[in-house]
């Protein structure tokens, strides 16, 4: 006969890991400079985003002139492009990190 649902369930389920266990595996990998200055500058553009979506808001209504706006808004669309070109800037200077670690892991290993 089939199985119950929870009993299947309970056969499954695995733990989940621990903070320590993932924190030791990512203490593990060493960042070198690119990378950390990659992960830094994704951090700070997060930050800028938001400002910047502040500091230029988007018109919701307009006033009785075309140019005056009564209404404002967060700007959502300005925030979203801005972290997404600093995303794929720190994706290119992390993954020339990478490639600089690839690098020196192979040429250890020459070496020997």
């Amino acid at each position: 006969m089939s199985k119950g649902l929870f009993e299947q369930i309970e056969e499954e389920k695995k733990d989940v890991p621990k903070i320590d266990k993932t924190l030791k595996s990512v203490k593990k990998y060493k960042f070198n400079f690119y990378q950390v200055v990659a992960i830094v500058t994704m951090i700070i553009c997060i930050i800028v985003g938001i400002i910047l979506g502040n500091l230029f808001p988007s018109c919701m209504s307009g006033g009785l002139y075309s140019s005056t706006c009564t209404n404002t808004e967060f700007n959502v669309f300005l925030t979203i492009i801005f972290w997404f070109l600093s995303f794929i800037v720190c994706m290119m200077i992390y993954s020339i990190g990478h490639i600089i670690n690839i690098l020196d892991k192979i040429n250890k290993n020459v070496a020997k």
